[in-house]
């Protein structure tokens, strides 16, 4: 069943007009810090003036809310659209820096409002605990949420909508799909990003004092060395700087995914079910399309360091 898709159109929160959405490509992936859409619509002339914000809803319910990036007005076969890019509030994180240095005594609540006052619409879960972020030049909002984090819950953070989730996900009822279902699947492997070993200088600016090796580079037979200066991030645990390091550098390095055609509104961190392929693992990236023929969907399940643990 084709259901329906509309775009709503907001000019400083007040509503313009509803459009009905002739096609869609909707991105959410846990490393992102931030939902991306791209949605078409036929214009009628004056759809476009002004929008800064975009609800996307499939009959009465919103699967995305996010600001406008681009607008492209374009003629073809006699009939006039727009096509709208828009990522979700959240990445107006990655785009304001903070101040260099040490902040400290912090909670997640006074991290996301001392600083900047962000747009209502970003909520985030706000765990008990303080911590401290080191900052340096250029590093943003976002480098800090991550920081402030993983030193807090030992996971990387991760977006659902607009709300900043600092836990790593629970598990819970797995959705599960039958052969009958699934149009596609297989496994992906990319180590592009895989470093096999890290060194550190320490404090006093001697090298090498701190090393970590990955070992799911040298099991691919990869030899990539970085080398970083001291982090202050972790003052209180030097060897953790390396370890979130390697971590983060296996991010999506193994996946196992499936295709379908529909959509469920699948969040980051549901559990999924496949017979044997797919084994109640944790869904990390919900790439959803559609068009004249309604929806298909792909779902990767990472297996790296911080999802699908063996």
């Amino acid at each position: 069943m084709i259901q329906n898709l509309y775009l709503h159109l907001y000019h400083e929160n007040n509503f313009i007009r509803r459009v009905k959405c002739l096609s869609l490509s909707l991105d959410r992936e846990v490393y992102t810090p931030y939902e991306s859409a791209s949605a078409e619509f036929l214009s009628s002339g004056s759809d476009c003036d002004n929008i800064d914000r975009i609800g996307i809803y499939l009959d009465n319910t919103c699967i995305f809310l996010g600001l406008v990036d681009t607008v492209r007005q374009y003629h073809r076969q006699k009939a006039s659209f727009v096509r709208i890019q828009s990522r979700s509030f959240t990445s107006l994180l990655t785009q304001n820096e903070l101040a260099p240095g040490l902040h400290s005594n912090l909670t997640m609540a006074s991290l996301m409002t001392d600083f900047y006052q962000f747009p209502a619409y970003i909520t985030y879960e706000n765990l008990s605990g303080t911590g401290y972020i080191f900052v340096k030049s250029g590093n943003t909002m976002w480098d800090g949420v991550v920081s402030f984090g993983y030193k807090l819950t030992g996971h990387y953070p991760y977006i659902l909508h607009n709300h900043i989730c600092l836990s790593a996900p629970q598990a819970g009822t797995s959705a599960e799909f039958q052969q009958n279902q699934v149009l596609e699947y297989g496994t992906v492997t990319d180590t592009v990003r895989l470093i096999s070993h890290y060194h550190m200088e320490d404090i006093s600016g001697t090298p090498d004092v701190y090393q970590q090796e990955n070992a799911s580079a040298s099991a691919f037979n990869i030899v990539r060395h970085k080398q970083i200066s001291f982090d202050s991030s972790f003052l209180h645990s030097p060897d953790e700087a390396l370890t979130f390091r390697n971590l983060y550098s296996r991010r999506g390095c193994e996946s196992r995914y499936l295709i379908y055609d529909g959509f469920q509104n699948e969040m980051l961190g549901q559990s999924v079910t496949f017979g044997t392929h797919i084994r109640n693992e944790t869904v990390c990236r919900v790439r959803s399309t559609f068009g004249k023929d309604g929806f298909r969907t792909r779902l990767d399940c990472y297996h790296d360091g911080f999802y699908n643990l063996p």
